[in-house]
């Protein structure tokens, strides 16, 4: 270990989006910082990884138009890098969703559909449901009438409950729960529907939904993950004069009258304020290896109770010239939920991405017959295509933390019990699900929270 003391106004322990945006806020402010991460590269759960001759993403991440922060940030950052333009970097489509059911499951249609509406919100909303595809009026009427009751706010709820029971309370059909609401909870919170949370879905559905038409609209991106955002933002913050440190993962902090000290394999740090910007699990660690006087155990009691959900993505290389009808597509009924078009989105033809999301027996099968799985799926829609040149898995064990029952009250807000301790992180009190744009606000709040003291 080298004896020199690297001091620092502001220690960042986690280089994912959550750590970088809080960098970002501070060097704007001069602040002296400095950011380490145990990884080889930026961006923590949402990153490019290469496989093979390939270099992909370890998920397939999109984002809506209500992720202002998130856009904010990639905007602030390439632009300092040179002139920006959204279309470059990022493929903007009005909310339209198409599902694909599976032959096998009897007295069902064979799809649903849910057109693009281009008129201000709600009006949109209202209009994909009313020219929707594959549903009876019945379903329409329902749907339709709780999204009322959410825009015009009558909707309260005293306790926070499981979304599918919310749902049947509002007199959802099972259809709709079914082949509406059970991808959108999927998609949205990775969360299983007879878990997830009301309280946070519904905040979403206002965010994006109802507020104006381009918030719902979906974002694709046309690079991988850590060249839209990790890797400029490094540059960014090293340009403003911010320090970062790869491969330096925090062993243990200790603290000693003003400051902290942060031990790494090779060095070690001192800053008066520490942001642990790390998922649960590794913050609990750290916390408790300073927890004097048990100041943090309140914090590190809801830390503990936090469980994660899975998400599996099944990358399928066919032969280049097949490609996709649409950048995303649903299927109901099948162990596939998502697939989407590499050769639209980042320019790789015949590739195609299936994500699966949370918990099911897909995660008792290995790779091939996970791989096998999928493949016969899309067989059944697409008879068509040739069997696939090549494949493989990528499976996010801890990919985001369960969005469930209460959830929020157990988040914790980024100023810890002890000064100048923070923390940053989509686990924390954003509202949001464990998404982007919930890192980004996380990192921002706590990065101005700082600033204020």
């Amino acid at each position: 270990m080298d004896n020199t003391i690297k001091k620092t106004d502001v220690l960042i322990i986690g280089g994912g989006w959550a750590g970088l945006s809080a960098a970002i806020e501070l060097v704007d402010s001069k602040k002296n910082i400095c950011l380490i991460d145990s990884a080889k590269q930026l961006g923590g759960r949402a990153r490019e990884v290469q496989v093979k001759q390939l270099v992909v993403d370890n998920g397939t991440h999109i984002m809506i138009g209500a992720y202002t922060e998130t856009l904010r940030l990639i905007k602030k950052v390439r632009c300092s890098a040179g002139h920006y333009s959204e279309k470059e970097y990022i493929k903007r489509e009005g909310l339209a969703l198409n599902y694909k059911q599976s032959q096998k499951k009897q007295n069902q249609k064979p799809e649903i559909n849910l057109p693009c509406i281009p008129l201000p919100a709600p009006f949109n909303i209202i209009g994909s449901f009313l020219f929707a595809r594959g549903l009876s009026l019945k379903d329409k009427l329902c749907v339709l009438t709780l999204g009322i009751k959410i825009k015009l706010n009558l909707i309260t709820l005293p306790a926070d409950l499981a979304l599918e029971v919310f749902f049947i309370k509002q007199n959802q059909t099972d259809t709709v729960i079914k082949s509406i609401w059970e991808p959108l909870c999927l998609a949205i919170m990775n969360t299983p529907i007879n878990q997830a949370s009301a309280e946070i879905f519904l905040h979403v559905l206002k965010e994006s939904f109802f507020k104006s038409r381009h918030a719902s609209d979906l974002l694709f991106f046309k690079t991988t993950l850590s060249e839209i955002f990790p890797a400029p933002a490094k540059k960014y913050i090293m340009q403003q004069g911010g320090e970062i440190l790869l491969e330096q993962k925090a062993l243990s902090i200790t603290k000693e009258n003003d400051f902290y000290r942060v031990a790494t394999p090779s060095s070690e740090l001192q800053a008066k304020h520490i942001v642990i910007a790390t998922p649960p699990l590794v913050a609990a660690k750290l916390l408790m290896g300073i927890n004097t006087q048990q100041a943090l155990d309140p914090l590190l009691n809801n830390l503990k109770q936090f469980s994660y959900q899975t998400i599996c993505t099944v990358y399928l290389q066919y032969p280049q010239t097949i490609q996709c009808q649409r950048s995303m597509q649903g299927f109901l009924g099948t162990t596939s939920q998502w697939m989407f078009d590499k050769k639209s989105l980042t320019n790789q033809p015949g590739l195609v991405s299936i994500i699966i999301s949370s918990g099911g027996p897909h995660l008792e099968l290995d790779n091939p017959a996970l791989i096998k799985t999928v493949t016969e799926e899309l067989a059944q829609f697409y008879p068509q295509w040739p069997a696939p040149l090549d494949a493989f898995v990528i499976r996010e064990k801890r990919a985001t933390f369960t969005a469930s029952v209460n959830i929020n009250r157990i988040r914790p807000a980024n100023k810890t019990a002890m000064d100048n301790l923070w923390l940053a992180g989509d686990y924390t009190s954003t509202q949001y699900p464990a998404t982007l744009e919930g890192a980004v606000r996380s990192g921002l709040q706590c990065a101005q929270q700082i600033l204020a003291e």
